[in-house]
């Protein structure tokens, strides 16, 4: 990512890179998103995944510290999010 500005990296790399998905609070939800980080990261630590759950438990937002090398790991995971049905939005 480049500041339009300045022109200077928004980002270094290799760096963890925090993404917040939310979906329905349900297991395959969860699997689902977690295997789709595992492609770009299969060293995932589970024990950096945040979970946080709607007032009336509908919802589950994950949030997710991949490590990435590149921009291209970026964009690949925001590119698996935006296929996946049962993505509800991600940042």
């Amino acid at each position: 990512m480049i500041n339009p500005e300045t022109g200077e990296a928004l980002v270094e790399f290799p760096c963890h890179f925090a993404f917040k998905v939310t979906g329905e609070n349900t297991p395959e939800f969860e699997e689902t998103i977690i295997a789709l980080m595992t492609e770009v990261d299969p060293n995932l630590d589970h024990d950096r995944i945040k979970r946080n759950l709607s007032k009336t438990g509908k919802y589950l937002s994950l949030t997710i510290d991949v490590y990435v090398t590149e921009q291209g790991h970026i964009d690949k995971v925001y590119e698996l999010l935006k296929d996946e049905k049962r993505v509800l939005f991600a940042i």
